[in-house]
C-alpha cells in the first residue's frame, strides 16, 4: 500500500471532502459580486480564445484518432466521462419518439456529448447540432462533422431544419452575458424537453455575477461568471416546462466570495 493510500485510508471522510475544496479553491476561483457583466468583465484578466480553441480542438483530435477515451475542455481522459443524468434524460428522450431524435446542443464546442451520447447509445439515431461561436463552427464543420452531427453560429441557423426534441445546456449558460434572454427563447420554443447540466447555481433569491479564474495547468483565463439563484432559474420554465428531475455533479460543494454553489442539473418536459 502506498502512503497516500493508507493516508486516504487513515483520514475521516469529512477531512478529505474538506481538504477537497481547499485544493479545489488554490486552483479554480470564483471571486467578486459584480453590478453589470461590463463591469465583471473589467474586472477579469480575459482569454485568448485561440489558445482555448486550440487545446480543446487538440484534446478532441486526440480522441478522434484513438489516443484518449475521452476529453474535456481541453484535458484528455483514459475513461469516457459520461454525465450519467444527461445520458439518462437523451435515452429517455430517444425511448419517447418514433425516429432520430434532433438535440440542439447549446456551447458544445466540438461535439464532445455527442461523442459519448453515441458511446452511451451506439445504435440511437440522433441529429445533432452544436451551436457555437464562429471559430469552433469553422473547426467542427472542417475535422468532425458527419451525417449525424452538425455545427451552427446561432440559434436561427441551427432551427432552419426544424424544432428540436431536446435543447441541451451543458455548462453554458454562466458564460453568456444575458442567459435569461436565451432561456426565454427555450422555454417558448417547441423543444419537448430542456436538459441542464453543470450550472452553478446557490440558495440565494438573486443571481451572483462573478470572475471565474481557470487553472494555467488548463489554459490561463479568467472571465465574468454567473451564479444562478436555484429558485430563479426554475422559475424561467415553470409556465411552459414541468420539472421531472434535479440534480447535481459529483464534485460536492463550490465557495465563491459571495456564496455556496453547486453544479447543478435539471430535465424538463414541456407541459402538453
Amino acid at each position: 500500500m502506498t502512503l497516500r493510500a493508507l493516508l486516504r485510508d487513515l483520514t475521516p471522510p469529512l477531512l478529505l471532502r474538506a481538504a477537497r475544496r481547499v485544493d479545489r479553491g488554490r486552483s479554480l476561483r470564483f471571486d467578486g459580486d459584480y453590478a453589470s457583466w461590463e463591469d465583471a468583465r473589467k474586472g477579469s484578466g480575459g482569454y485568448d480564445s485561440a489558445e482555448i480553441s486550440r487545446r480543446v480542438f487538440e484534446a478532441e483530435i486526440k480522441v478522434k484518432r484513438g489516443d484518449a477515451a475521452d476529453a474535456r475542455d481541453g484535458v484528455c481522459f483514459d475513461k469516457v466521462q459520461f454525465s450519467l443524468p444527461v445520458m439518462a434524460a437523451l435515452a429517455r428522450a430517444t425511448a419517447m419518439r418514433t425516429g432520430s431524435v434532433r438535440v440542439l446542443d447549446f456551447g458544445g464546442a466540438l461535439g464532445g456529448l455527442y461523442r459519448q451520447f453515441k458511446a452511451f447509445m451506439p445504435a440511437a439515431g440522433v441529429a445533432w447540432t452544436v451551436v457555437e461561436q464562429p471559430h469552433y463552427v469553422e473547426l467542427g464543420r472542417e475535422h468532425f462533422q458527419n451525417q449525424d452531427l452538425r455545427f451552427a453560429a446561432s440559434l436561427d441557423e441551427a432551427l432552419r431544419g426544424g424544432p428540436a426534441d431536446v435543447a441541451l445546456l451543458s455548462s453554458v449558460l454562466q458564460y453568456l452575458p444575458e442567459p435569461h434572454e436565451l432561456l426565454k427563447r427555450i422555454a417558448l420554443s417547441a423543444a419537448p424537453h430542456v436538459v441542464i447540466d453543470r450550472t452553478p447555481c446557490s440558495g440565494l433569491a438573486r443571481d451572483v455575477l462573478t470572475v471565474q479564474t481557470v487553472p494555467p495547468a488548463i489554459y490561463p483565463a479568467s472571465y465574468p461568471c454567473w451564479i444562478f439563484s436555484r429558485r430563479r432559474l426554475e422559475a424561467a420554465f415553470n409556465a411552459t416546462y414541468n420539472l421531472v428531475s434535479a440534480f447535481a455533479d459529483g464534485t460536492g460543494e463550490w465557495q465563491s466570495s459571495a456564496c455556496a454553489f453547486e453544479l447543478a442539473g435539471f430535465i424538463l418536459d414541456r407541459r402538453r
